[in-house]
């Protein structure tokens, strides 16, 4: 007789994930298309829509002082982070696909947190496509709603049609060369497990996503984010990046290559580059647990002066993954 344990235990030893990439896709893919017939998926299009600057009367749950080790805080995440999915039919050979990024449980109810850019980004001659999340264990949860966003911090609240899932609680305060960990899943290979530590925090202005996901050449308020070097790719929009006791610093944005020469400049030879990587503060997160609207007015975006800054890119997976290739050196 097969006796199965839950597959996440804080209190007991760690348990082994093995992940198969190919099954778990097609595992999601799966039971977003019976969830489809079932006539319970919301079309990514009337979720667009529903992205709009506001905050929602929320709680979050006590922060954590428990340390763990690393093997425990994985199983821990395991149980709060999730893969959020775009599934969408082909346009060139009809089938079903994924798109992933991730998020993390924000407060009961089935309210989850991720980016804004990951319900904005659209796909060209892509018509039909829906979002939906599932956790590590393959079971897929409906989008039903967006209920609070900041498109200037390019974070929001998603409500799923879920079973109860443990919230991750909010610590603010990140300090420099403080310790942090990383659960995502960069280029579709999924809850990949990284740790690092704060290497700076930044205020910086970017430019605002507009509603369909477009750039409207003006920049938000000044956001604060975390520079962390906890490893993740695009794939890991979303992902929750904690510290020792699991309390969520931060949220997976955008990376950038320090050290690349100026794309107009067909003089200089390449150089090595750094990624920089950019996480949205949990000061700026828990700015959607109350009613709000945009306070700050927008800001024109100035025109170039010297030398342009790297450019910041957005972590989604903007197309689907071929995992039999071998992954990009980097």
């Amino acid at each position: 007789m097969l006796c199965f344990l839950p597959p996440v235990c804080v209190c007991a030893q760690p348990s082994r994930l093995i992940v198969d990439d190919d099954q778990y896709e097609q595992q999601v893919i799966d039971g977003g298309r019976k969830l489809l017939r079932e006539g319970k998926l919301i079309s990514l299009e009337s979720l667009r829509s529903q992205v709009r600057t506001h905050g929602i009367g929320l709680r979050t749950v006590p922060i954590s002082s428990r340390k763990l080790d690393p093997p425990a805080l994985c199983d821990r995440l395991r149980e709060s982070t999730l893969a959020v999915a775009t599934l969408y039919k082909c346009p060139d050979c009809g089938g079903w696909h994924l798109n992933s990024s991730a998020g993390f449980v924000f407060a009961e109810g089935g309210i989850i947190c991720t980016c804004c850019h990951v319900v904005l980004a659209a796909d060209q001659g892509v018509k039909e496509a829906y979002l939906l999340a599932a956790d590590s264990s393959g079971r897929v949860f409906p989008v039903r709603a967006v209920v609070a966003a900041d498109t200037e911090s390019d974070t929001c609240l998603l409500r799923i049609e879920a079973p109860p899932l443990p919230p991750l609680p909010l610590r603010t305060g990140a300090l420099p060369g403080e310790r942090v960990f990383c659960l995502s899943h960069p280029g579709g290979y999924y809850f990949m497990f990284t740790q690092g530590m704060v290497s700076r925090l930044n205020r910086r202005r970017n430019e605002l996503l507009s509603e369909p996901g477009q750039k409207g050449g003006e920049l938000t308020r000044p956001v604060l984010f975390l520079n962390i070097t906890a490893e993740f790719a695009p794939g890991s929009s979303g992902a929750p990046v904690v510290d020792e006791a699991g309390n969520v610093l931060g949220q997976v944005a955008s990376i950038a290559d320090a050290g690349e020469p100026d794309a107009r400049d067909e003089t200089s030879a390449p150089s090595p580059s750094v990624p920089v990587r950019f996480c949205t503060a949990a000061e700026e997160i828990l700015r959607l647990t109350a009613p709000w609207t945009r306070e700050n007015p927008r800001v024109p975006k100035p025109k170039p002066n010297g030398k342009p800054k790297p450019e910041i890119r957005k972590v989604r997976q903007n197309a689907p993954m071929t995992l039999s290739v071998p992954p990009r050196n980097f």
